[in-house]
C-alpha cells in the first residue's frame, strides 16, 4: 500500500472506493427467471416477463430484427428472443454469452419466444430491454 494511503483517511476512502469499483468487473444483476418459469409451466401466453440465460446461438435476422436462442433452465428448452434492433442497435451476443431481458412472452411447447424486447411507452412499464454486458439495448 502506498504511504499516503497509510497516512490520510481520505487516501484510505479512495482505496476502498478503488477496490469496490474494481470488484464489480462489468457485471450486473440478473433478474430471476420464476415468472417466465411460472408461464411456461402453466401454458400462458401474452405476459410480461424479465429473466435471464445463455445464449445458444444465433438464428439471423433482418435488417429490422435480430433472433437468437437463449437456454433459461432445463424445463424451459428452448427461448426464442425476437429483438426489434430499431434505435438500439444490434446485441452483440455470442454462444455461451449470458443476457438478462424484459419483454412479451409467447408460450410455445418447446419453451417459447419474447418480443417486444424494445422501450415502447404504449407498454407496461414502457416496453421491454436486453442487458448484454454494462449495455442496456432497448
Amino acid at each position: 500500500m502506498l504511504l499516503w494511503m497509510k497516512q490520510s483517511p481520505l487516501g484510505l476512502l479512495a482505496a476502498v472506493v478503488l477496490l469496490a469499483l474494481a470488484a464489480c468487473g462489468g457485471s450486473f444483476e440478473l433478474p430471476d427467471n420464476l415468472a417466465l418459469e411460472e408461464a411456461f409451466s402453466q401454458g400462458r401466453t401474452g405476459v410480461w416477463v424479465s429473466g435471464h440465460g445463455t445464449v445458444v446461438r444465433e438464428l439471423g435476422g433482418d435488417a429490422n430484427t435480430q433472433r437468437f436462442q437463449v437456454r433459461v433452465s432445463s424445463d424451459l428448452m428452448s427461448l426464442v428472443v425476437h429483438h426489434q434492433v430499431g434505435d438500439s442497435g444490434r446485441v452483440p451476443v455470442e454462444r455461451g454469452d449470458t443476457i438478462a431481458f424484459h419483454g412479451r412472452y409467447e408460450f410455445h411447447g418447446a419453451g417459447g419466444q419474447l418480443t417486444l424486447t424494445h422501450a415502447d411507452p404504449a407498454q407496461p412499464g414502457g416496453g421491454g430491454w436486453i442487458q448484454h454486458g454494462r449495455t442496456r439495448y432497448n
